[in-house]
């Protein structure tokens, strides 16, 4: 359990940012309902392509948690673009955090619920 220590200190950072007011950006519906279900609460937006999105949150601080794989990148990439045009940075490393202490086994947001349950169980049954 000590080992996934550094990927419950990023949700749980995470979940304290959303409740300040961070905004959080992911790529589809399963996400904001793996993130729900985690226990994040605040504003989660759906990516909605790259002037769109970057002009829902312009003015507030925001968290990008698309997934760990190439389009998931690729939006990453293109949102830091478009919101720093309007003089603000995204967060991009909390989902590194995340995604880093995962052992690989995910790359995808909605997949975060599951892979902390199955610790958890896995935690109480020895």
């Amino acid at each position: 359990m000590n080992e996934y220590k550094p990927l419950f200190d990023a949700i749980e950072e995470l979940k304290e940012r959303a409740r300040e007011g961070w905004v959080i950006i992911v790529e589809g519906i399963k996400d904001v309902e793996s993130l729900r279900n985690l226990g994040v609460n605040g504003k989660i937006i759906i990516f909605s392509g790259f002037a769109s999105t970057a002009d829902i949150v312009k003015d507030r601080d925001s968290i990008i948690m698309t997934d760990y794989d190439s389009r998931g990148m690729e939006i990453e990439r293109g949102l830091v673009r478009a919101l720093q045009s309007y003089g603000k940075t995204p967060d991009t490393r909390i989902k590194r955090k995340i995604f880093s202490n995962v052992n690989k086994e995910i790359s995808k947001v909605e997949e975060l619920h599951s892979f902390i349950l199955k610790i958890q169980l896995g935690k109480n049954s020895k």
